[in-house]
């Protein structure tokens, strides 16, 4: 399962990663970082006691649970998300009692998305190693207005150090904004990418697109993901998508 944390921050459950969708920063958790999030997460409108926490985190699974040990996997949860660009304290210490998601956190997974189509039933053959989806996530202004800001002035790329410019494509009265590193027809000619790719992309109406593209290789596979924030003009709304690709090694 992954969840959205404040528009900009994924949470995979199975790749146990927080990951910064714009900057491409990432932080593994350790396994019971992984639980405790999760859990956080999956009851995220009530207050979970130390004693649910200790008994769904840590016995369950045979580690050691005290309270200076959990609240140590809390502040470093805390910590990494801070790291991650997000300032708001998203995990809420409840005197005397446990910990809670804050109320005020925009928090969005897997079964909460809209998707663009209802896909055809397709029998999946054992052999298959490519899983792929593209679907809408909801996005604050404030994010928007933080990824037009990042996406308009010059990148650094931890990697390599190198500056990379934003540059600017223009299709009838679309403007596509892309980092300059990414090559614009790969990108935009996947098919997968549906209505957003370059020969479907409707353009009859002024529209900005925003593109970010992370790949990440690990000894397991490739996993690929694309971030589109696609704003209508006219209209003033802007729509933020998320594919992401599989490949199994």
């Amino acid at each position: 399962m992954r969840f959205d944390i404040e528009g900009f921050v994924t949470f995979d459950t199975e790749d146990a990663s927080l990951v910064n969708i714009i900057t491409g920063d990432c932080i593994e958790l350790s396994q019971t970082s992984n639980r405790l999030l999760t859990e956080l997460l999956h009851h995220r409108s009530d207050i979970l006691s130390r004693g649910e926490i200790f008994q769904s985190v840590f016995d369950k699974y045979g580690a050691r649970a005290s309270n200076s040990n959990l609240n140590q996997y809390i502040s470093t949860l805390r910590k990494n998300m801070s790291h991650l660009g997000i300032q708001k304290n998203i995990i809420i210490t409840v005197p005397r009692i446990g910990f809670k998601i804050a109320e005020d956190a925009i928090i969005t997974c897997d079964q909460e998305y809209n998707s663009f189509f209802t896909p055809t039933p397709i029998k999946q053959e054992k052999t298959e190693k490519t899983n792929s989806w593209l679907r809408p996530i909801p996005i604050s202004a404030t994010i928007i207005t933080l990824l037009f800001l990042l996406l308009t002035v010059i990148i650094k790329v931890a990697d390599n150090n190198k500056e990379v410019e934003i540059k600017k494509f223009t299709k009838e009265s679309c403007i596509i904004f892309i980092p300059s590193n990414l090559p614009f027809n790969d990108v935009m000619n996947n098919e997968r990418l549906g209505h957003l790719s370059l020969d479907k992309l409707d353009c009859s109406s002024k529209k900005k697109l925003y593109i970010y593209k992370k790949q990440r290789n690990s000894v397991l596979g490739t996993n690929i993901q694309i971030f589109i924030t696609e704003c209508d003009e006219e209209k003033k709304r802007c729509t933020s998508h998320y594919y992401r690709e599989k490949k199994n090694a």
